[in-house]
């Protein structure tokens, strides 16, 4: 009895910081990179040239929401696909996000009984986050015309975040799965109907 409460407990454990990387996962930088011609950070929701030569000042570009400098973010001929998987990312994270916020709810109010049910909502999350990071590591460097020529190092701290995030949503998810709740203890037997006393 005592090792399914630790697995629910530590699955418990292991979707609350899953939220906390995902949060952090949609603020911090993913990846930088750059040339003689200037250096760039890609986080989610945008680009930022650092700086270039002979200009010091800082220059951003989002998709999330759209403003800032549309040169910088100018998608790449034949890569409008790559570019709108690359807006996705933020999104997904945020659904990620929220599912693991209801995951972390439901397991502590044990509903439903089913470890299998409750297995489905880490499992979601782990998805997100798996495929965010594909959309961004496979979409930067194609959708971007300004990344085409620059090769981007993806080991910014959005970038781990969101790879501990879907970690920890799996080991959620099998931690879930394999602790079954205690089974309802069964009806008490019914009272005995008294025998009528012959007169």
């Amino acid at each position: 009895m005592r090792e399914p409460r630790v697995r629910r407990f530590l699955g418990a454990v292991a979707i609350f910081l899953t939220a906390l990387a995902l949060q952090r996962a949609c603020t911090l930088p993913w990846g930088s990179g750059g040339t003689v011609a200037g250096q760039y950070r890609l986080t989610v929701v945008g680009l930022t040239r650092l700086h270039a030569p002979g200009d010091g000042a800082v220059v951003d570009c989002r998709w999330w929401p759209r403003y800032g400098d549309a040169s910088l973010c100018a998608v790449a001929p034949d890569a409008a696909a790559a570019f709108e998987r690359l807006r996705l990312a933020y999104p997904l994270l945020q659904v990620g996000l929220w599912l693991s916020v209801a995951s972390l709810l439901l397991q502590a109010l044990r509903v439903p009984r089913s470890r299998l049910a409750q297995a489905l909502l880490p499992a979601a999350v782990a998805a997100a986050a798996a495929t965010a990071i594909l959309f961004v590591r496979d979409g930067a460097e194609q959708a971007l015309a300004s990344l085409r020529a620059i090769p981007i190092h993806f080991a910014g701290a959005g970038f781990v975040a969101a790879v501990v995030a879907a970690v920890l949503a799996v080991a959620s998810t099998v931690l879930v799965a394999s602790a079954p709740w205690p089974e309802a203890p069964p009806p008490p037997p019914p009272p005995p109907t008294p025998t009528p006393t012959p007169k």
